[in-house]
């Protein structure tokens, strides 16, 4: 068995060659998952933990194996999730990440990573519109929105860092009626309660209501309530909607309202010339939630919190006893450590670092650009064709819509099971791999465009293979 402390790039070969093959095998459209079920799969392999080690050379099985049954999310037909396709930059990125295995707590061990973590949240920031921030990259959208609640009650009530929420006022949060559900695991984990959690409306095109929040916050007062958070989402989940974050600022301002944007789907049109209007008046949050691993294309996970007023992170997350591993004067410290809720944590920076030097700020439009391409594509495809029927509306790069079949009177609840059907039916074949959602009881494909892999052609024929297998059961 070789040695694990030393590197040899020929035990490393075959690893790289079958990764190879396994992107070769993706690119040509080798089926897309494997179609098996959990208790199949697990007997396909050996998954049972040895007593004695084995070696580098018959490791290769396992991760052939691996590759084998992964999904292929580079997969020119994925559109299952928020993220996919592939980026060798970035990927190249996270190699070294892995070689060089630092933590991103103090510059002592992480020099270089903590200046990248810095530049990067220097210039995101500044697309954002924020002058003065600070920011740390977190383990995704979901970490991010907690940290920003944490910091919103902080804010209003900084002796609760101590006396605990008994000793403090009933707080209110408000977020959209279609919000992420992060939010409410926040509001539970940080002990405000689900219930304090107020669901703001929205309206026809899912958009939150400001008048609607500006009643909100006037009843929770009425009750004796201190309202201290709000948040807008810049491209929302199923819809990909964007909230009027100018109203909402107004009321936020007015009521001295934390204002949050949830911008880890969405922000990332800020990179695009032509579509960054999305986020007009995102510079007047407080802070925001931009996940670099969506619609940027970066390997899972790269996200981050920015905050627009500098010392809001390190007011809520330092603690003390800390010195046997920050030494620095936190009077503005090196150490990004401090200002964070983790302690452990991996360098996220350098993949997106090297990718942006490699693609610029133009390449960062093209691509954002590209997609948007997608979707008005798959948008006109699907207004043009007599069995196909959009949901909602397009705002980005989220298209909903549903196969139905032209002069077939069909039920809510049969539409519904043809949805499902389809898309099971697609996903077994390893033809397509598509989501769904459900908006007031209608179930629908939720087509989501952000794979740099994907062409016109290949948006064309997922969709008439929508058609083809909708028409086959159809006529079953």
């Amino acid at each position: 068995m070789s040695n694990s402390s030393t590197f040899k790039a020929a035990d490393y070969e075959v690893l790289l060659q079958q990764i190879e093959r396994f992107f070769a095998d993706t690119a040509n459209k080798k089926a897309i998952t494997p179609s098996l079920t959990p208790n199949q799969l697990k007997d396909q392999l050996g998954l049972a933990l040895p007593e004695q080690g084995e070696s580098l050379a018959k490791l290769q099985t396992s991760i052939q194996d691996y590759l084998q049954y992964a999904v292929k999310t580079a997969h020119p037909s994925y559109f299952n999730q928020l993220w996919g396709g592939f980026d060798p930059t970035c990927f190249m990125g996270d190699m070294l990440t892995s070689a060089t295995n630092t933590s991103m707590y103090t510059h002592e061990v992480a020099p270089i990573a903590t200046l990248i973590e810095k530049t990067l949240i220097a210039k995101m920031a500044n697309l954002v519109g924020f002058e003065n921030p600070e920011g740390q990259f977190t383990s995704g959208g979901s970490n991010g929105n907690l940290m920003a609640l944490a910091i919103a009650r902080q804010r209003a009530c900084p002796e609760l860092r101590k006396t605990g929420l008994q000793q403090g006022p009933r707080l209110i949060a408000f977020v959209s009626a279609d919000s992420h559900y992060s939010f409410a695991k926040a509001a539970h984990l940080l002990g405000l309660g689900t219930d304090n959690l107020w669901k703001v409306p929205v309206d026809e095109n899912g958009r939150l209501q400001a008048s609607e929040l500006q009643r909100l916050v006037t009843e929770a007062k009425a009750q004796g309530c201190k309202p201290f958070f709000v948040a807008g989402t810049a491209g929302t989940t199923v819809r990909g909607a964007y909230d009027p974050f100018g109203a909402i600022a107004a009321i936020a301002q007015a009521e001295d309202l934390w204002f949050h944007v949830d911008g880890a789907w969405g922000a990332s049109v800020l990179l695009s010339p032509k579509h960054r209007h999305l986020m007009e008046g995102v510079e007047l949050a407080d802070s925001v939630v931009w996940d670099a691993h969506k619609m940027m294309g970066m390997t899972l996970m790269c996200s981050m919190l920015l905050v627009k007023q500098r010392g809001m992170m390190l007011s809520t997350f330092s603690a003390d006893d800390t010195g046997y591993i920050f030494h620095e004067s936190e009077a503005d410290p090196i150490d990004l450590g401090p200002s964070t809720m983790h302690c452990g944590r991996r360098v996220d920076a350098v993949k997106l670092w090297l990718t942006w030097k490699h693609l610029g700020d133009r390449g960062w439009a093209e691509r954002i650009d590209h997609y948007f391409d997608l979707a008005a594509h798959a948008e006109a495809f699907i207004n043009g064709h007599p069995n196909l029927v959009m949901v909602t509306q397009r705002y980005s790069l989220n298209v909903c819509f549903q196969y139905v079949p032209a002069g077939a009177d069909l039920s809510q609840e049969e539409r519904n099971h043809l949805t499902l059907r389809i898309r099971q039916n697609l996903m077994e074949s390893g033809k397509a791999m598509v989501n769904y959602a459900q908006i007031d009881g209608d179930t629908f494909f939720r087509l989501i465009l952000c794979n740099n892999q994907s062409s016109q052609d290949d948006v064309t024929e997922f969709l008439n293979e929508v058609v083809v297998e909708g028409d086959r059961l159809n006529r079953t």
